[in-house]
């Protein structure tokens, strides 16, 4: 999971600085979650904490040679039941500019509510 979430902060051009201090509270906190396929991981995703029964799922990541298989959009389908089935309410970001993700989300069931400019400082 360090190693998957360091690629996946690599690829949104994020610090990985903290990964391992990041994935250790995460998995003590069951906010990791992992698809496997034949007892291998193939894909993850992040839930956060839910705030007023809302719950976001992040960091939804397969590594490149495990992309194209559907891995990604079984684990967010399958988390996003479950979570649901618990009676909250899911949603996440995505990246406008990833037309991948964003069919896949949409096959899911999620829909745009708003788009999110986000500025970095340097």
């Amino acid at each position: 999971m360090i190693l998957w979430s360091r690629a996946f902060q690599h690829d949104i051009g994020e610090s990985a600085d903290d990964t391992e201090l990041r994935v250790d509270r995460g998995l003590a906190a069951g906010q990791l979650w992992v698809r496997d396929r034949s007892d291998e991981a193939v894909s993850m995703a992040v839930v956060r904490e839910p705030v007023e029964g809302v719950v976001r799922i992040a960091g939804v990541y397969t590594p490149k040679e495990k992309r194209k298989e559907g891995y990604a959009e079984a684990c967010v389908r399958a988390l996003s039941k479950k979570l649901r089935d618990a009676g909250l309410r899911c949603a996440l970001y995505t990246d406008l500019g990833n037309p991948t993700s964003n069919s896949i989300y949409r096959r899911i069931g999620y829909r745009a509510l708003a788009e999110v400019v986000r500025y970095r400082f340097q």
